[in-house]
């Protein structure tokens, strides 16, 4: 695990660490997690935030009520970032690499995840009485945290040569009338019932293996800014989510893939309908797609 550096050398400076993560320049404005947004394993995969909490007990030498309560937080402070870093390295990145593994093979990532995690913020605290106090951390796991460990763009692979196949079933989301546009504004993809796994970087592959989402069609920034991919676990609400605004392409999923089981296959005649749309297919480039897992 990574170190924390000079952690050790002063609780009190938590509060100072915090105060100066928000007033940086290079600090990301985020919305704050509320207290009824779900997490799973510290993660909400929806909203994109990571967040652990811990308890922090007021010491015995302190010389008020108030004084014991603002030194409880500090300590509860203190823990939960520890947790966080805990969580923050059990999280996928892709099919094959884990946050914690990139740490262990770049000492500088290592670093400067740490350095993430000092900065995260304090979005709740609860009193528990006898002076223990319970505080909640929490980061965007989009922004600078994604931008230091997703990976760079890559040129696209050639176009896989045109092998004849027989008639494929009907694409889950019906074609439009001959001569309408077929004009989506976003792509849902139903992968519940396949084990699939949330990451920072999945990809939507073809029964085929071809690459039909990923860093090849994505554009880098509007991940880093949104995430990848959304994910849910209502079909309807992801469909109706802001993210993929009012017309998505609604696509059914046909299995998992990859060592992390991150990557989501979809049927051949899917991606004929996602390949062949063409420029009606932008949305892509902005990361504008949710994926519904179990």
């Amino acid at each position: 695990m990574a170190s924390f550096g000079g952690w050790g050398g002063g609780i009190g400076m938590v509060l100072a660490v915090v105060l100066g993560f928000a007033c940086s320049a290079d600090a990301q404005t985020w919305t704050a997690p509320k207290g009824s947004d779900k997490v799973e394993n510290g993660v909400n995969w929806t909203t994109q935030f990571i967040q652990a909490s811990a308890i922090g007990q007021a010491p015995p030498y302190a010389v008020s009520p108030q004084h014991g309560r603002a030194l409880a937080i500090e300590a509860g402070t203190l823990l939960a970032k520890r947790e966080l870093l805990g969580l923050v390295q059990g999280v996928a990145i892709d099919s094959q690499t884990t946050v914690q593994a990139a740490m262990v093979v770049d000492s500088v990532t290592a670093g400067r995840v740490s350095g993430v995690i000092r900065g995260a913020h304090v979005v709740g605290t609860r009193d528990l009485g006898g002076g223990a106090v319970e505080v909640t951390v929490a980061i965007p796991a989009t922004g600078e945290f994604a931008a230091l460990l997703l990976p760079k763009a890559t040129a696209p692979p050639p176009p896989a040569p045109v092998v004849a196949m027989p008639p494929a079933p009907a694409p889950s989301t019906p074609a439009p009338r001959p001569g309408a546009a077929a004009i989506y504004t976003g792509l849902v993809i139903d992968a519940r019932g396949l084990g699939v796994k949330p990451a920072m970087a999945p990809k939507i592959l073809s029964e085929g293996g071809q690459e039909v989402y990923g860093f090849s069609v994505v554009d880098r920034n509007w991940v880093i800014q949104q995430g990848m991919a959304g994910y849910s676990k209502d079909l309807q609400a992801a469909q109706a989510h802001e993210r993929v605004t009012d017309r998505p392409l609604t696509v059914k999923a046909v299995a998992a893939s990859g060592t992390n089981k991150t990557d989501i296959v979809i049927a051949n005649a899917d991606t004929q309908l996602l390949l062949g749309s063409g420029s009606h297919l932008a949305f892509l480039e902005k990361a504008r797609v949710m994926l519904v897992v179990d």
